[in-house]
C-alpha cells in the first residue's frame, strides 16, 4: 500500500495532504481548514499505528504504542481519583467544626435554639437526580443530599460573587459504590456514608480535601452514623451494634443482640442507646460495648429514641411513647399515642412531640408524660419533628410542611411543595432545609422586608 486516502470515498481525485505528510492524501477539491488539517492528523497517526504505513521504523512504532497506552492509563487513573474524591474545598473551610447529625445531635432530640420568624419564604431551591434520602446534612456553605438512585449531590450555597452572572449550583453529583443509597454524617471534619447494600457499606471522607480515607464492610447498615471525637456507632440489620475508629475504620467493639436494627443509635453521658425491632432497648458502654441494662418495651421499635435530661425518649409501632432513666433504664412513665410511631421524636425541656400514623402529630410532658395537645395534617406525616425555638416543623405526605406552636400546637405556618414529604427537615443558622419526592431541595429563611429585593 503506496498511498492512503484520509478523506472522501474518491479514490479517483485526490491530491497530497500537507498535514499528515508525503504518501497520505485527502480529496482533492476538499477545503483544507484547522478542523480538516487535525483530521488528517489524527487518521495519519491511527493509519500508521494500525497498518504500519510510514517512514517509522519499528522501533518507533511500537515507542508510540507504548507512550499512547500509556497515557491512555494516566487518564484512567485520574478519572478514578476524580471519582473518589468530593469536591469541597471551596464550600467546608468555614465549616470544618461543623456537625450535622440525624436529629442534630449525638442525643438525637431534634432540637435547635434557633426561633425563625414566621413566616418564612423560599429562598432557594435544587433539583437532584432523585427523591432524597430520610436525611441530609447541610453547613453554611453546602447541602449534602444523598439521593434513592445511589448518589450523593452537594450543592453550593454561597452567593455569587458577580450577582449578574450565572453560578453553578450543583457542584458534584458522585455516585455511591454500587449505585446504591446511603445515609450520611457530617461531624470531625469528615463526612461518613453508611448502607444497606455493597461489598463497603462505611465510607469515610475528609472534608478538607475531599478524599476517601477508607470503606470497609460494617454490615447492612439501615440507620444513621453517629460520630464522636474519635468513633462512629452504626447499629445493623443483621443484629448487632459496632464501633469503628474514626482514624482508620477499625472495629473497636461489637455488641451482638437478638433482632435486627432498623433506629439509629443515641448517646449521652457515655451510654450509647440502641433499640432493636423487638422492642429490646440496650443502654451499652460507649468506650467498650459492655451492656449496661436492658428494657423489653414488648412492643415492636423501629424508631430513634432521644435522649435529653438523662432521660430516653422514644415511640414504638406498638402505638406507646415511653421515657426510661438513662443511667440503669428503668421506666419512669409510658402512655398510648393512638398510632403506631416509626419516627425520632423532638424533645424540648418541656415536651416530647411525636409524628404518627394516623397523620397526628401529638406532644406529651416529658415528667409524667401526660397528652398535651395533638394536631391533625391532610395525610400520614412523613418526617420526625423538629423542634426550633418556639415552633415544631414537620412534612405530610400531602406534600405540605408545616409549622406549630411548639406550646399550644396551633398552626402557625404552612407551605405546599410539589411533592410528598419524607425528608427529615434541619435547620442550618437561620435557614430551614427540606426535601420532597419532586426531586427538589428547598431552603427557606426569613421572609425580606417590603420593597426590597
Amino acid at each position: 500500500m503506496d498511498n492512503i486516502v484520509l478523506l472522501g470515498k474518491n479514490h479517483h481525485t485526490r491530491e497530497a495532504c500537507p498535514a499528515a505528510g508525503q504518501g497520505f492524501f485527502h480529496h482533492k477539491g476538499t477545503k483544507f481548514t484547522k478542523k480538516n488539517k487535525k483530521l488528517c492528523v489524527l487518521c495519519a497517526f491511527v493509519v500508521q499505528l494500525g497498518c504500519g504505513q510510514s517512514r517509522a521504523t519499528n522501533e518507533r512504532r511500537q515507542f508510540q504504542i507504548h507512550q499512547y497506552f500509556f497515557f491512555l492509563l494516566l487518564s484512567f487513573c485520574f478519572f478514578l481519583s476524580g471519582c473518589s474524591r468530593l469536591a469541597v474545598k471551596q464550600v467546608t473551610q468555614r465549616d470544618l467544626d461543623v456537625s450535622c447529625l440525624a436529629g442534630l445531635s449525638p442525643e438525637r432530640r431534634s432540637f435547635a435554639a434557633t426561633d425563625l420568624s414566621l413566616p418564612l419564604e423560599e429562598i432557594a431551591r435544587f433539583k437532584v437526580s432523585a427523591a432524597v434520602s430520610q436525611h441530609l446534612c447541610a453547613t453554611r456553605d453546602a447541602i449534602f443530599v444523598p439521593t434513592l438512585d445511589g448518589r450523593l449531590v452537594i450543592v453550593d450555597l454561597r452567593p455569587p460573587k458577580n450577582p449578574k452572572k450565572h453560578k453553578k449550583k450543583i457542584l458534584q453529583k458522585t455516585k455511591l459504590a454500587g449505585g446504591h443509597s446511603g445515609t450520611i454524617a457530617l461531624a470531625q471534619q469528615s463526612l461518613v456514608v453508611a448502607m444497606r447494600f455493597g461489598k463497603e457499606t462505611l465510607i469515610r471522607y475528609d472534608l478538607q480535601n475531599g478524599r476517601k480515607l477508607w470503606e470497609i464492610d460494617a454490615g447492612d447498615i439501615e440507620s444513621e452514623p453517629l460520630l464522636t471525637d474519635s468513633l462512629i456507632f452504626v447499629t445493623a440489620l443483621y443484629k448487632h451494634v459496632d464501633a469503628y475508629r474514626l482514624q482508620d475504620g477499625r472495629r473497636r467493639w461489637q455488641f451482638r443482640a437478638e433482632s435486627q436494627f432498623h433506629a439509629s443509635p443515641a448517646l449521652s453521658q457515655g451510654i450509647l442507646v440502641a433499640a432493636s425491632d423487638d422492642g429490646r432497648v440496650y443502654g451499652l458502654e460507649a468506650v467498650s460495648g459492655k451492656k449496661l441494662w436492658e428494657y423489653d418495651c414488648h412492643e415492636p421499635v423501629l424508631a430513634t429514641p432521644a435522649i435529653h435530661q438523662n432521660r430516653v425518649y422514644l415511640g414504638t409501632a406498638g402505638e406507646s411513647v415511653l421515657a426510661l432513666n438513662l443511667p440503669d433504664g428503668a421506666l419512669l412513665w409510658k402512655n398510648k399515642t393512638g398510632a403506631k410511631v416509626t419516627h425520632a421524636p423532638a424533645v424540648n425541656d418541656s415536651l416530647v412531640i411525636l409524628s404518627c400514623g394516623d397523620g397526628r402529630v401529638r406532644a406529651f410532658e416529658v415528667n409524667q408524660g401526660a397528652a398535651r395537645w395533638t394536631f391533625r395534617a391532610g395525610s400520614v406525616i412523613g418526617t420526625s419533628p423538629l423542634i426550633a425555638g418556639h415552633f415544631v416543623f414537620f412534612g405530610s405526605l400531602d406534600h405540605n410542611f408545616y409549622a406549630l406552636n411548639a406550646r399550644t400546637g396551633d398552626l402557625r405556618w404552612q407551605q405546599e411543595l410539589e411533592g410528598r414529604v419524607r425528608t427529615n427537615p434541619i435547620i442550618v443558622g437561620e435557614r430551614l432545609i427540606v426535601a420532597s419526592e419532586d426531586r427538589f431541595v428547598y431552603v427557606f429563611g426569613k421572609a425580606a422586608p417590603a420593597g426590597t429585593n
